[in-house]
């Protein structure tokens, strides 16, 4: 699981390193939202779907498959003459990666004991430092040698075999489900609303409509996804899956901003671009690793930790904005986004343990192992995705890539979003 892991947070890095590389190539930098949308939107086809398909089937022949398809879409874009093309096998590849997310969580969720479950969520810290030095590395290394193609598909051998082990060694897992019908509807809704966010360039009249009908698709997914009680923050685990969902929106949001960002308003290549998701990468995990191996269990340490989270996602959003008017050295894009990672792993562990957990015995909640996999799944990508999507593509209107102002004023708008997490999170303490 832990190689697996840090194969996946590769993958990230890779995706975000050559996005405005190929943007450029397949003469598509006014469509960064639907590139930053074509995985995402199949994904949440499946995602909710995963852990219905993991009661169903053995987790490791549904493993297998899966790493089958996921393998032949990224394949399939690595050939991709056009961005058409492109979108098409990451539509490929989204379908697989979604149900795998689920697939992977269910096994964390069922497959590991509560001791182990904290060991893993820390363990699993490690391995996105050595993967937020490896990715971007990779990616700009190889992309400068052999091109953006190539470093797409480099590192599928070793995702294979690591997918395959993992297989082997779930063999005969079973996971407990609460007997609810599989969210068909709600997974429909999720890609729908996705689709329709990242579908219209900004340019375009439809375009505010369309994310306008998109997010209220989306949130209305989301509530029939997570358990009932989660939207209006019931104390406990569904807040904490509700305050887990706010931050990841808005974070990788900010997130989904920097290649694009630093490539087309600062000129910055490759290399530039992956030490700034480097750094950011690296000081999330090994905050992260802190906050597991001293998990904050009461309440004053988990509120004055997420309130620090909160002000360092901030501060580090507010860096980013002056860097993106190249007033400030470029390097404040580096310095400000390493900040807001730091934040996220003061904020992000602690709350994903309070959400993986089952409450002591007499306290039960009723969430099921499955629904918890699909909640956390759900939760870590839903709002990303959506206003990721949104936030990509409303700074980019043109052909002629992101527009300056556009991109300061939506990562100042993140950075108000942020601040408000400390406020959701005293409901989960």
């Amino acid at each position: 699981m832990l190689v697996v892991e840090l194969l996946a947070g590769m993958q990230v890095y890779i995706n975000q390193t050559v996005l405005p590389l190929l943007a450029t190539d397949l003469h598509a930098r006014d469509h960064y939202g639907l590139v930053t949308a074509a995985a995402q939107v199949p994904a949440f086809l499946t995602m909710p779907l995963g852990g219905a398909m993991l009661v169903r089937w053995r987790a490791d022949r549904l493993m297998t498959a899966l790493t089958a398809v996921l393998v032949a879409g990224a394949a399939w874009g690595a050939l991709a003459p056009s961005i058409e093309i492109y979108v098409a096998a990451e539509v490929l590849r989204g379908l697989a990666a979604g149900a795998l997310a689920t697939v992977t969580m269910g096994v964390l969720v069922a497959g590991l004991p509560e001791a182990w479950k904290r060991l893993f969520l820390a363990a699993s810290s490690a391995t996105w430092v050595v993967s937020s030095l490896l990715g971007p590395a990779y990616a700009a290394t190889t992309s400068t040698l052999w091109g953006w193609r190539w470093a797409l598909v480099a590192y599928v051998p070793l995702l294979v075999a690591a997918r395959l082990v993992m297989s082997r060694e779930v063999r005969g897992l079973h996971v407990e489900d609460d007997g609810a019908a599989a969210p068909w509807t709600a997974a429909l809704a999720l890609a729908a609303g996705v689709g329709m966010i990242g579908l219209a360039p900004a340019g375009r009249w439809w375009f505010w409509p369309g994310c306008l009908l998109g997010a209220a698709t989306v949130v209305w997914a989301c509530a029939r996804v997570f358990p009932p009680g989660t939207m209006r923050l019931a104390p406990g685990r569904r807040a904490a899956v509700a305050t887990l969902a706010w931050v990841c929106a808005a974070y990788f949001s900010l997130d989904f901003l920097v290649s694009p960002g630093a490539h087309d308003v600062l000129g910055l290549g490759a290399g530039p671009i992956g030490w700034a998701l480097t750094c950011a990468g690296v000081l999330w995990s090994v905050t992260a690793m802190w906050c597991g191996a001293r998990p904050a269990r009461a309440t004053r340490h988990y509120t004055a930790r997420t309130t620090a989270g909160a002000a360092c996602l901030t501060g580090g959003a507010a860096l980013m904005a002056l860097a993106f008017t190249a007033a400030p050295p470029w390097w404040w894009l580096h310095v400000g986004f390493g900040l807001a990672g730091t934040g996220m792993g003061l904020t992000h562990q602690d709350t994903l343990i309070r959400c993986v957990s089952q409450p002591p015995e007499g306290h039960e909640d009723g969430i099921s192992e499955a629904g918890a996999a699909t909640s956390v799944t759900v939760a870590t990508t839903a709002g990303g995705a959506a206003l990721g999507t949104f936030t990509t593509a409303l700074v980019a209107p043109t052909t002629a890539g992101v527009d300056g102002a556009r991109l300061v004023g939506a990562v100042v708008v993140l950075a108000l979003l942020l601040a408000c997490t400390p406020l959701l999170a005293r409901r989960a303490a």
